[in-house]
């Protein structure tokens, strides 16, 4: 498992996720290391992705896929519609070959970027929390998905936030709410806001609760699916402001691999 954070509001994009990567025996033995990419930005198009879940695409990882996608699929003029469809259109036959189950291939792909002027966030996943898994599919989360009219939708971003959490929300979840609750006692009573109103402070307040995340997990003898090694990035309409991508190690291990039967993020 893993954490990925995406982030939207009138400061701009912001996208975390930690470097864990989970292999799993034929045993069903887990072995894990860093190294993920699970951040990734597209220049030419100014969009942003960020994956969780099953991570096998074709036998490599799909950090690695992914670059190449970006690299040979996505076209200067491509919509955030367009990349989700494309998204979906190709990966859906691979993970079908595959003849597993969709229960075994759960998994999915923030997509954030600007569309008129404000930014979107959209997810390609294998289903809800309350469905069966099935092929992946393309939400159109927000605005969308939530009827929102673009008056509506600029009105709430200039106040407030949106944000996806996949991987360990469970424990992201509560840590989020409890924290917006110390937020709000720091400001009370010390005059001190937390995060800063801007986006540098988003960023970091984000990395913070991703760390920590990761320190519970080994502090509680959990199997340690989050790390503390993060790949980030900001940017806003006119493209990157901040760039914390790690770089991608040459050799990743795959399910071809001696004795893996499947890797996750």
């Amino acid at each position: 498992m893993t954490l990925v954070v995406s982030d939207i509001s009138h400061l701009g994009i912001i996208m975390v996720g930690d470097s864990a990567v989970t292999y799993k025996s034929n045993a069903n033995d887990l072995e894990v290391s860093d190294g993920a990419v699970k951040i990734q930005y597209a220049p030419k198009v100014n969009v942003g992705f960020a994956f969780w879940g099953d991570a096998s695409v074709n036998n490599i990882r799909i950090d690695n896929w992914m670059i190449n996608f970006i690299k040979y699929h996505i076209k200067p003029n491509d919509s955030l519609e367009t990349i989700g469809d494309k998204l979906v259109s190709q990966l859906n036959p691979i993970l079908t070959s595959t003849n597993k189950p969709w229960k075994d291939l759960v998994r999915g792909i923030h997509i954030a970027g600007y569309r008129n002027g404000l930014p979107c966030l959209f997810h390609i996943h294998t289903g809800h929390n309350d469905e069966p898994a099935h092929e992946l599919k393309f939400y159109r989360d927000f605005p969308d998905d939530q009827k929102w009219s673009e008056f509506q939708f600029s009105y709430f971003l200039n106040f407030g936030f949106i944000h996806l959490g996949n991987g360990y929300h469970p424990l992201f979840g509560p840590l989020f709410d409890y924290v917006l609750k110390y937020s709000k006692e720091l400001r009370a009573n010390l005059n001190i806001e937390f995060p800063q109103k801007n986006i540098i402070g988003r960023l970091e307040f984000y990395k913070l609760l991703v760390k920590f995340v990761a320190g519970t997990l080994i502090a509680s003898g959990i199997h340690p699916g989050v790390n503390d090694k993060l790949s980030a990035v900001v940017f806003n309409e006119n493209g990157l402001l901040i760039d914390e991508r790690l770089n991608l190690k040459k050799k990743n291990r795959t399910i071809k691999d001696h004795n893996i039967s499947n890797v996750y993020f």
